[in-house]
């Protein structure tokens, strides 16, 4: 299957475009989801990236000794911002407010538009002009909206859709100094990256964050297969989570909450009914995205009520101490 260019459209059904080895940190280019084509206020979103062509994706990037069954820690050690932009729209018939061909309505649709998010002199800040010329203005909280691995069975997915491959997952938390657990499906993992985001309320609710492009660093490492590990697992400084994926959102709440009280129940030691407890009084729940084919949530928690463990063996914590 070929994409054309520089990128790709799809998880699974590539070659390897680039090897690296495990553990030695290394950084991509990725563009925006509108490839970079969408550079103005009057521009046509659907005209410069029709669909399928969104969500353009680098990779796939193949990890020296991974086996299928394999866990890949994905560390991400920096996001620079490749413009001093952003950009971000809303479309008709897309988005959590707008009526679609799967819960349509017979509201009238929403016109498209655009916007252009600029850096502010700080770089800590975005902004833009409203119709009536207030200034809008959000904080700079870059992550990558996909990051995933080829799917199982030798699926070939869209760049929009999110599984337990990873994929399109939306989830604010995943930026730098996160770590990304995911199950290799193939020899050699075929990771892919790209939906850089400058910013995103949670639930990506107009259907766009402002997308921008970025120089990413990070660093990948093989832990051994582990018979519980099922959907992705997101871990932090502070926190561990577990990524649901599903439509309804109540299914994908159900995923990534069972699966954080059993990561709990292992760590700990604790039975899986005083897990469920713990988890049921101190869990902090964030949707990732309602507009995607599935809808993506994390289910975490404190590190610090979990007591004297560790995740994945410290995994994170080492790959936190490798210089970029």
């Amino acid at each position: 299957m070929s994409d054309g260019g520089d990128f790709v459209f799809h998880f699974g059904g590539h070659a390897p475009k680039r090897t690296v080895a495990a553990g030695e940190p290394f950084t991509v280019f990725t563009e925006d989801c509108f490839s970079g084509k969408l550079t103005s206020t009057d521009g046509k979103p659907r005209e410069v990236a029709p669909f399928p062509k969104v969500n353009p994706l680098t990779g796939p990037i193949a990890v020296e000794g991974v086996k299928a069954g394999d866990i890949l820690a994905v560390h991400l050690v920096s996001l620079q911002p490749a413009r001093d932009w952003g950009v971000a729209t809303i479309s008709p018939n897309f988005g959590l407010l707008s009526g679609t061909r799967g819960a349509p309505n017979l509201q009238p649709e929403q016109e498209e538009r655009v916007w252009i998010w600029r850096f502010e002199p700080d770089g800590r800040t975005l902004a833009t002009t409203a119709a009536n010329g207030a200034r809008l203005a959000v904080p700079f909280r870059p992550f990558h909206g996909t990051l995933g691995v080829a799917p199982a069975h030798d699926e070939v997915r869209l760049g929009v859709n999110p599984g337990d491959f990873g994929g399109n997952l939306d989830i604010p938390d995943l930026g730098p100094g996160a770590t990304l657990y995911v199950r290799a499906n193939r020899d050699g993992g075929h990771l892919y990256i790209g939906d850089g985001h400058y910013a995103q309320g949670d639930g990506e609710i107009a259907g766009t964050a402002i997308e921008g492009a970025f120089n990413t660093t990070l660093v990948v490492e093989r832990l051994a297969p582990d018979a519980g590990f099922d959907w992705s697992r997101l871990e932090t400084d502070s926190h561990v989570g577990v990524v649901g994926v599903a439509r309804p959102l109540d299914d994908a709440v159900r995923i990534a909450v069972s699966g954080l009280v059993r990561w709990v129940s292992g760590m700990t030691g604790l039975d899986i009914a005083d897990a469920h407890q713990l988890v049921s009084q101190a869990c902090t729940l964030r949707i990732g995205n309602m507009v995607n084919p599935a809808f993506t949530v994390l289910c975490s928690i404190s590190k610090d009520l979990l007591g004297e463990v560790s995740a994945h063996g410290g995994t994170h914590a080492r790959l936190r101490g490798i210089p970029g």
